[in-house]
Formats: structure tokens, C-alpha cells, sequence
């Protein structure tokens, strides 16, 4: 073999580069604890890598041990001199998986100045090109048009600098796309990168026998707690069609997403198929527990001290209907609510629900002793969750100088979606909701009426460690009849998730006594920027916009304020001080805000 012809199978030399760095680094700290020295100085360094940039100065400054070391606090000097004298080999070697290996690299140390500065600069040299490339898939795969078209897509092409990242890429993309068509006998006949130093070039070598492909076989699971029928269109696939494991994963997190499961895991039997090549498919479950019972105590700056007790009933019987119980204490609210599922559709998750509910329910602005039963259905429209539903509302209610009792038959429609890279903490993320619900007098309703409310929300990155959010609502409501409406039904502003530094729904159009009585329209608007200061923690600024108006007419009031964020166990909590600008003398700018959930 030619001199300088080097021969790297399926790994990254980034990987070999850290375990020589992490082994210099070890043998000096040996080596210096078997010195005597008098002196327990311990100095700072700062190191300076110049002359690389992106994924090439990050490689490096993972990789070399004088980098990291100097990051993770003060280091003794002898220590820094050996880290000083291997950093030359260790950038070299870091530059390697990126088709650099002729860098020309010049140290310097300066241990006059304090800190001591370690300063490195680098000429990455001369890229080693790809001058061939072999990539072949023999057998029933090398006919197959996805299989074509990926290969025809990988990021490996003849001229291109040798890359050892894009090539464990394409190798595991190859590997991945053999699993989900079926080619469940692949295997690779030859996988090499051969770099030759003294030509700067490179062979790149991938080379696939993929074998047969393979069918689905029938299914089965092994449980006996809800009836077959009610699982069986989570399978999407039919037995006989090509055998491909994106299905399988699918079906699995289908049936792990019911209330029916604990775990799930499902089982090519690769080894029972016969000369059809159809793999049978096991699916062994392990049921929830059949009832679950939670009791909470909490805080929020909208209800005050509050308990909550639910429980959930997950198998009532064996066509998977379920129910559960919700009630809740606070100084605002006193409410029982018990709802039963009965789950139609599947596999998208789709439920008719039975809801009840009763309560006293008691704000700055008003006051309702509430009722309520309905019935609604649910379902996914795509990726829009449609729910429409029919609900009968009494209410014994006092706002303002309005105190009645109504009684309201209401259908409703709802649409919501969201898309986001986390739905926890999103970095890029956009949402919706449109809500349409009405009433018509003499039909089972004592005042007819409208409602319209729209609300979105959109989440961006506007800089490292920085995200942007904004988000509005507006809602109309048409009506003559409005003071016989109740306080569900009017708009109010003010709150955690409207305008901050406002107590919660007081904010709307005032009486002649400066009674707050709620508006026919809805004008909220919130800007807020978030810095990651910590990985768990964010802190924010925000100004919040709007208010319940007459026509859309009126004055709107303005929130603002800083807050902190935080990725708890439990959910993202936000702690936000909210000051109101357009507050009366007198009242308390300051308000405290407290809300946990998603961002979506």
C-alpha cells in the first residue's frame, strides 16, 4: 500500500481525536501528580483558536483538551504546559473528519500576562477531495424509485471536500430507508473511507446487498381488556401489503396514546416468516392501571389558594368508554365537573363526550351560580382538532347593575391548531383557535345571541439564546339582548393570559357608576422577548395591548413588565410582574402573574 494511504471504517475520527485527547489528558495529570513541586499555584487561561470558523472551529474547541480544561476553571501551570504541547496534534486530528490533513498550526503561550493566554493559529491547508465514489445496492432494492432517489439525494458527491460526517449520514440514512421499505436482510458488503495524504484525495466506498423485501404478516396482541374491534383501525396497513417500519412506529404511538396501555411494544417476527416473506407482527401490552386519583394544591394569581381532587375511570367497560371527575375549591371558584368518553373513529382520536357541571363562580366583576350539561364531538380534521357540541347553560348571574337569570341552548364549533418544534418550550412555533357559539331566543333560550372569538399565537427566534412572542385575540359578540347575557358569555380583559398587571376579567366597558359590565368586542394584543440565561431558565420583558369593548370602540388599557421562566419537571412555569399603566390612583401598579403550562 502507498505510503500516507489511509484506510477509516464507519466512525468519525472527531470520536478518535477525543479518546487521544481525553488519554493526553489523563497521562498528565498523572505525570504531574508524580512531580514534587512546592508550588500550589493553580493560574486561568484564555485560549484563542484563530483562523477557523463554524463547524471547523467547533470540532476544535469540543476536542482539544486546552480548550475544554480552560473552561472548566483554574488549572496548575505544569498542567498547562503539557495541554499546551499536545494541542497542536489535537487540533490536527480535529480538523481530520472534515477532509483537513495537512493543517500548518502555530502555538503560542504567554504565561507573563494574567490570565495566561494560549493562542493558536491555524491554516487548515489544502481540503482532501472526494475522487471517487462508489455507491451500490445490489439486489431487489437497487430497482426500487425511493431507493434510487435517495442515493441520487445523499450530501456525497464526486469534487466535494471529504467530509466524514455527511458520510456516517448517508450510510445511516441508507441503512434506515433498507428497515422502513422492507429490506429487512440488508447488509453491507463494504463501508470505507480511503484517504490518501500525499494526492489530497479521497474514495468514499458504500456497498449494500439488500436482499428481498418483505411483506406484513397478520397481527396480534396479547390483551383481553378491550374489545378487538375498538384496536383495530389503529393498524393502518393490511396484511400482504410491503413491509415498512414507519407503520409499525406509527401503530405504536397510536395505541400508546389511549387510555387503555402502559406500555406498548411491537415485535417484527422476522424469524417465523415463511417463503411468502410475510413477517408476522406481535404487539405485547401492558394495561393502565383501570382508575386514577390525583389531589392538588396550588396557587394562582387569577383564583387564589385552591385544591383540586379529579379521578379517572380509564376502562369502564370493554368498548373503551371512560369518564372522569373533576372538582375544584378555590376563593373564586367552587365547581364539580364529570364528563364520559365514549371514544368513535379511531385511530384518530375522536370522542363523543357526555359533560356536567355545577358551580359558583365568583370574579372582581361579577358573580354566577352555574349549571350546565352537553354534548360534544370530537375528532381531527387533518392536523385541526373540530369539535362541535350542543350545550344547555343556566345561569343565575350579577354583573355590574345587571342581575337576571338566564337559561341558553348553545351550539358550538371549535377550531384549533398548533405546529412547534417543542410544545413545552418552543424556539418556532404558530397556533390558532376560532370559536363560533350562539343562541336563539324561544329555543330553549331566554335571549338570543352571536360569539365569535379568534385567537393565534407565534413563536420565533429573533437571536442566539432569544425568542420572540406574540399573540392576539379578537371577539365580537351580536346581540340586542346583551344584559341578559351572562358573564360566559360577555367580554372581559385583564389576567395571566390577557393583559398583565390587571386582575383577572377587570377590565370592559364601565356603567355610570364605573361598574365594570363587559363588552360586545375583544381587542388583546402581547409582544414579549425571552432570554435563555440558564438551560432551564429564561428571563422576559413584555408589553401587553387592549381590552372588552362597545363596538370595538373605547380605551385601551396597556400592561408591561419582566418575568422569569422555568422548565420545571411538572411544565413550564411563568412568573411575570406585571405593571398596569392605565390604573387608577390609588390601586396597586404592581401585580403578580402565575401560570403553568405548555407553550402550546
Amino acid at each position: 500500500m502507498l505510503e500516507g494511504l489511509l484506510t477509516h471504517r464507519a466512525g468519525f475520527l472527531a470520536l478518535t481525536s477525543l479518546t487521544l485527547g481525553l488519554s493526553a489528558v489523563r497521562a498528565g495529570v498523572a505525570q504531574e501528580a508524580a512531580e514534587p513541586g512546592p508550588s500550589p499555584e493553580r493560574i486561568r487561561v484564555d485560549v484563542e483558536i484563530v483562523g477557523l470558523e463554524d463547524e471547523l472551529l467547533a470540532n476544535v474547541e469540543a476536542l482539544v483538551g486546552i480548550v475544554r480544561e480552560s473552561r472548566s476553571g483554574d488549572l496548575r501551570p505544569g498542567h498547562v504546559y503539557r495541554l499546551h504541547e499536545k494541542a497542536p496534534e489535537q487540533i490536527a486530528r480535529a480538523l481530520e473528519p472534515f477532509g483537513f490533513y495537512s493543517p500548518a498550526i502555530e502555538p503560542y503561550l504567554d504565561s507573563e500576562s494574567s490570565p495566561w493566554r494560549a493562542r493558536y493559529v491555524v491554516d487548515a491547508g489544502p481540503p482532501t477531495i472526494v475522487t471517487r465514489l462508489d455507491i451500490r445496492v445490489e439486489g431487489e432494492a437497487g430497482n426500487d424509485s425511493v431507493f434510487v432517489e435517495t442515493i441520487a439525494s445523499l450530501p456525497l458527491a464526486e469534487g466535494d471536500t471529504l467530509n466524514h460526517p455527511a458520510y456516517e449520514l448517508s450510510k445511516q440514512t441508507l441503512e434506515l430507508l433498507a428497515a422502513d421499505r422492507g429490506y429487512l436482510d440488508a447488509a453491507w458488503d463494504s463501508t470505507l473511507i480511503r484517504v490518501d495524504r500525499s494526492a489530497q484525495s479521497a474514495d468514499i466506498v458504500l456497498n449494500m446487498t439488500s436482499g428481498p423485501r418483505f411483506y406484513f404478516g397478520p397481527v396480534s396482541i396479547d390483551q383481553d381488556w378491550v374489545d378487538e374491534d375498538i384496536l383495530e383501525p389503529h393498524v393502518l396497513f393490511e396484511q400482504g401489503e410491503p413491509f415498512n417500519s414507519a407503520d409499525l412506529r406509527e401503530l405504536q404511538s397510536s395505541l400508546a396514546g389511549t387510555t387503555y396501555f402502559a406500555n406498548v411494544e411491537i415485535v417484527p417476527r422476522r424469524d417465523l416468516a415463511g417463503d411468502d416473506l410475510q413477517v408476522p407482527i406481535e404487539i405485547h401490552a401492558r394495561p393502565r392501571k383501570t382508575q386514577r386519583w390525583e389531589v392538588g394544591v396550588g396557587y394562582g394569581t387569577d383564583t387564589g389558594p385552591r385544591i383540586r381532587l379529579a379521578s379517572e375511570f380509564r376502562r369502564l367497560n370493554s368498548r373503551g368508554h371512560f369518564a372522569d371527575l373533576d372538582a375544584r375549591i378555590s376563593t373564586t371558584e367552587q365547581s364539580l365537573t364529570g364528563r364520559y368518553n365514549i371514544p368513535v373513529g379511531l385511530p384518530n382520536p375522536a370522542l363523543w363526550t357526555v359533560t356536567g357541571r355545577y358551580g359558583n363562580i365568583e370574579w372582581v366583576t361579577s358573580k354566577t351560580l352555574q349549571g350546565l350539561v352537553g354534548l360534544s364531538y370530537g375528532h381531527l380534521r387533518g392536523s385541526v382538532r373540530e369539535v362541535f357540541s350542543l350545550r344547555y347553560q343556566h345561569d343565575d348571574f350579577s354583573v355590574a347593575a345587571d342581575t337576571a337569570v338566564s337559561n341558553l341552548t348553545q351550539p358550538t364549533a371549535s377550531w384549533s391548531w398548533s405546529q412547534a418544534d417543542n410544545r413545552l418550550y418552543a424556539t418556532r412555533g404558530i397556533g390558532g383557535t376560532l370559536e363560533l357559539r350562539g343562541a336563539v331566543e324561544g329555543v330553549a333560550s331566554s335571549a338570543s345571541f352571536f360569539r365569535g372569538l379568534l385567537s393565534a399565537k407565534t413563536i420565533l427566534p429573533v437571536g442566539p439564546k432569544m425568542r420572540g412572542i406574540a399573540r392576539a385575540e379578537v371577539g365580537w359578540l351580536g346581540t340586542d339582548q346583551f344584559r341578559q347575557l351572562p358573564p360566559s358569555i360577555r367580554f372581559f380583559a385583564g389576567g395571566d393570559r390577557s393583559i398583565r398587571g390587571y386582575d383577572y376579567q377587570s377590565l370592559g366597558p364601565l356603567n355610570e357608576d364605573d361598574q365594570v359590565t363587559g363588552g360586545n368586542s375583544l381587542l388583546v394584543g402581547s409582544a414579549e422577548l425571552e432570554y435563555r440565561i440558564l438551560e432551564k431558565w429564561s428571563a422576559a420583558v413584555f408589553l401587553d395591548a387592549g381590552n372588552a369593548l362597545t363596538d370595538f370602540g373605547g380605551t385601551i388599557r396597556f400592561g408591561t413588565g419582566v418575568g422569569a421562566r422555568w422548565i420545571s419537571p411538572v411544565g413550564l412555569i411563568r412568573i411575570d410582574f406585571g405593571f398596569g399603566l392605565d390604573k387608577p390612583e390609588g390601586e396597586r401598579p404592581l401585580r403578580l402573574h402565575l401560570a403553568i403550562g405548555p407553550d402550546f
